[in-house]
């Protein structure tokens, strides 16, 4: 049975070819929407876990991919340092976060506004690579935490001078943004870069895997986009030993109330994908509705298939050949094919793969196994469907009827 499905199938190769090849690109583009997807949480996530912290202190009401801004004014760092127990502060770092958006690497980067002296935190387990990690934008740092003390917070934007503010233009970026460069050569040591109306220097480049790309001093950023005003995107929060991350948040819940929401950061990756669930279902979405059409393909050749061979279905029942043996027949050939399309597919998918990390090297695509097996189960599953309406009309044949047929 399987040598007749075989040479059944190869007596119209095109046509046998061409529906492999549309189950194969519509495999093809589930694995690759469903790896980039999949890939880009899961990378995210990875940077964030790096950060050496507990919990992430995030706006109420903001999606943690596309935040608003920095919702959280300068009063917030100091309240959430202030809770305690009766062993003391429960933090023994706030980290308060400053976002920004530029384009480096041939697309749009989230810049990162960090404190200088706590760069260690956001490196966690990784290393500086090349060069000094904000140098002298400590001095900047120091320099605004006095004006802080003497001013009482208000006017400090004012009373920082241009040589002040040029400490703080030092940049520092990961090893995979400085590989991709910028018009094909690679960021070095020393290279300026135009962002936000300032020449920047590039003064260190650190291990791939740190929470962001692009790290820049968070006075800097608060000055050039928040009139120097201390506000902040997010924070995160280092946790005294032996304090329980699960209790500290609820602590720190109530005391922020409605304004902020309070997550474990081994919990990011749910927020991330909660984030991306809208677009993941329109990813589903389109490549089901792709594999629909590519099935129907397949049906279509069947059915193609089996008006062609009314004779020889003829003949075959005239030999004792069953009803469920004609359906077994075609679903044999449609399994074939569907079978032939997914082993397409992959190999579509892992070149796609290749040429994205070559027109865009920042993005992820992750082919895992669970995903290449899932696209074997939609190909045996889907060729078998459609093969049981043309095995079934085959099946129904009358033996003298399909003989006379010309």
């Amino acid at each position: 049975m399987l040598a007749l499905a075989w040479a059944n199938l190869m007596h119209r190769k095109l046509r046998t070819a061409l529906s492999a090849l549309a189950v194969g690109l519509g495999i093809a583009l589930m694995l690759i929407s469903r790896g980039l997807a999949s890939g880009s949480i899961a990378e995210v996530n990875q940077r964030m876990q790096s950060v050496d912290a507990e919990l992430v202190i995030l706006p109420a009401q903001d999606n943690i991919i596309f935040t608003s801004g920095a919702p959280f004014p300068g009063i917030f760092e100091g309240y959430i340092a202030r809770q305690a127990d009766d062993r003391g502060p429960l933090a023994t770092a706030v980290i308060p976060v400053f976002f920004g958006q530029v384009r480096m690497g041939g697309q749009q980067q989230r810049v990162f506004g960090v404190d200088p002296g706590q760069m260690e935190l956001f490196l966690g387990p990784r290393k500086v690579v090349a060069g000094q990690v904000f140098d002298r934008s400590r001095r900047l740092a120091r320099r605004v935490a006095e004006l802080r003390t003497i001013l009482d917070q208000k006017n400090v934007h004012d009373e920082l001078t241009e040589a002040d503010l040029a400490d703080g233009l030092e940049l520092v970026i990961d090893d995979r943004l400085r590989q991709v460069g910028e018009g094909g050569a690679a960021y070095e040591i020393g290279d300026v870069v135009r962002l936000m109306g300032r020449d920047f220097r590039i003064t260190g480049v650190v291990e791939a895997g740190v929470a962001g790309r692009v790290f820049v001093p968070i006075q800097t950023l608060r000055h050039m986009l928040n009139g120097g005003e201390p506000w902040s995107s997010m924070f995160f929060v280092k946790l005294r030993d032996h304090v329980d991350p699960l209790a500290a948040a609820e602590v720190f819940a109530r005391a922020l109330g409605s304004e902020a929401r309070v997550e474990l950061k081994s919990d990011y990756g749910r927020l991330l994908r909660e984030s991306f669930a809208q677009v993941n279902q329109y990813l589903t979405a389109s490549s089901g509705l792709a594999l629909a059409v590519c099935f129907l393909f397949i049906l279509l050749t069947m059915y193609t298939l089996v008006i062609e061979r009314t004779r020889e279905i003829g003949i075959l029942k005239s030999l004792g050949v069953t009803r469920f043996g004609l359906v077994r027949l075609a679903v044999l050939e449609a399994l074939m094919i569907s079978v032939g399309g997914v082993v397409i597919g992959i190999g579509l998918a892992f070149l796609g793969r290749s040429l994205l990390a070559v027109i865009k090297p920042l993005l992820t695509v992750d082919l895992v196994a669970s995903s290449l097996l899932l696209a074997l189960g939609i190909g045996v599953i889907g060729g078998t469907l459609s093969a049981l309406y043309p095995g079934y009309r085959a099946a129904r044949l009358e033996p003298a009827t399909a003989l006379r047929y010309e």
